[in-house]
This record gives C-alpha cells, structure tokens and sequence, in this order.
C-alpha cells in the first residue's frame, strides 16, 4: 500500500518559515535576558523588607528621643518659671521691707 504523497513546499515558503522561526527565537532569547530569576526577586525583596523595618526602626527611635527632649525642655521650662517666680517674690519682699521702713522713718520722725 501507498501512502499518498504530500506536495513538497517550494523555497520561497521554507525560507519564510526559517525566518519566523529565526524571529520567534530571537524574540525568546530577548525575553530570557530580561528575565529575573525568582531567587534574585526573592534576595532584592529580602533586602527591600530590610531596609524598610531599619527605617521603622529608626523612626520610633527618632519620636522616642523626641519625646524625650519634649519632656526635658517642658521641666527646664517649669524650673525657670519657679526661678522667676521666687526672684519676683524676693524683689517685691525687699520693695515691701524698703517701703516699710520708710513708711517707719517717716512715722517715727514726725510722731516722735
């Protein structure tokens, strides 16, 4: 028994499909270049994750220290405030003592 010849493609036709295949491998060899491999995807997000909670990190320590510097400047201010405050009675003491006597020489120099 005979198997029925297929008709032979001619060169024009072969020659157009060794290009489209020539094109299609380039384009996959195009494609594999920007190819990632998932271990390096997996080492860049590892490294990203890092950097991310070192910068978590350092923010709660910058409010801590913050804080901390909101407190200190908060009593500096509370201490200097009392300062004023027993300068101010000190001088008004001694206005007050320097009136008193005065009101005393007075009162002692025309009573007496």
């Amino acid at each position: 028994m005979q198997q029925p010849q297929q008709p032979q493609p001619d060169l024009g036709t072969l020659e157009y499909r060794v290009r489209s295949i020539e094109t299609n491998v380039q384009q996959l060899q195009n494609e594999l270049r920007q190819y990632v491999p998932a271990s390096l995807n997996d080492v860049q997000l590892q490294t990203i994750r890092s950097t991310v909670e070192r910068i978590e990190n350092d923010v709660k320590d910058a409010k801590t220290q913050v804080t901390t510097l909101n407190t200190k400047l908060t009593n500096q201010d509370k201490e200097q405030d009392q300062l004023q405050i027993r300068i101010l009675v000190w001088a008004v003491g001694l206005v007050v003592t320097v009136l008193l006597a005065l009101l005393i020489a007075y009162l002692t120099h025309h009573i007496g």
